[in-house]
């Protein structure tokens, strides 16, 4: 083989890796962005784990708590959970005697459902 046939070669070796690069990709995603969904899960999580403490809270005392550090001092939470890129405090804002919000900033577009929730605590009617 000649130099130049191995050159040809080799660059059509070189443009079928990027290629193949390129397109996983595109396909999968880049890094970031798999990073930022991967700190939105944890954030969603988060949230859940605070809404969970805060209706365990009602069901105990029929209030809701003023702030979140009312539920480490409950012992419903070992420590209340910050944002895992930031650390910065979630929002938790009482809305009504039985109606509050949790909120947290996400880095990906998502539905309305995981951006910010409020929440309403229902106690069953009782029956005589």
């Amino acid at each position: 083989m000649s130099k130049g046939q191995i050159s040809v070669a080799g660059s059509a070796v070189t443009a079928a890796a990027v290629l193949v690069v390129i397109m996983g990709l595109l396909v999968i995603g880049m890094p970031s962005r798999a990073r930022q969904r991967r700190l939105d899960g944890l954030r969603v999580d988060d949230l859940t784990k605070l809404s969970g403490a805060v209706e365990t809270y009602w069901q105990r005392h029929a209030a809701l708590p003023s702030t979140l550090d009312t539920l480490v001092a409950a012992h419903q939470l070992d420590l209340v959970p910050n944002d895992p890129q930031t650390g910065t405090p979630y929002t938790y804002l009482v809305s009504g005697e039985r109606s509050y919000g949790l909120c947290a900033t996400f880095a990906q577009p998502s539905d309305s459902d995981r951006i910010g929730k409020r929440y309403d605590i229902f106690t069953p009617p009782t029956h005589s």
